[in-house]
């Protein structure tokens, strides 16, 4: 639930008296707090659906802003009960890059993508079952 607010961008306010009943809780909470300060100029930031969520293949969020030094962010959920691997075409034509594209997967070595002449890349994907990851497009 954490992960898709604030991948999503949301700016909640969470309340409750058991918020950290136990260590792994806190943990989790402390994770995609981490994630939102971060991230926040991205993710305040205007969103493009790359694919509408069906329950049938993963759903993919794309962040956009031309302005700042993260370009893109892309959250990718997995709902089903088996690891995703594919390709997965990224539309970047509103993050303000024209050539090329760094990419990396979280925290991860970025890589270096060509745009097509639709500015798009396309990326490989690996999300586990149940999982979400992301990427960040400078």
């Amino acid at each position: 639930h954490l992960a898709q607010n604030f991948g999503s961008g949301v700016q909640a306010c969470y309340r409750g008296a058991r918020w950290y009943d136990t260590d792994e809780t806190k943990a989790v909470v402390k994770k995609w707090i981490g994630f939102y300060k971060e991230h926040r100029a991205i993710l305040d930031s205007d969103m493009v659906h790359v694919r509408r969520a069906d329950s049938r293949d993963i759903d993919c969020m794309l962040h956009v802003n031309p302005w700042i030094p993260e370009k893109g962010l892309a959250m990718v959920y997995n709902p089903l009960p088996i690891p995703v691997e594919k390709n997965l075409t990224l539309p970047l034509y509103y993050t303000g890059l024209t050539d090329t594209a760094q990419v990396r997967e979280q925290d991860g070595t970025p890589q270096e993508y060509t745009l097509d002449r639709q500015y798009r890349v396309t990326i490989p994907i690996n999300v586990p079952a149940r999982g979400v990851t992301w990427y960040v497009v400078e």
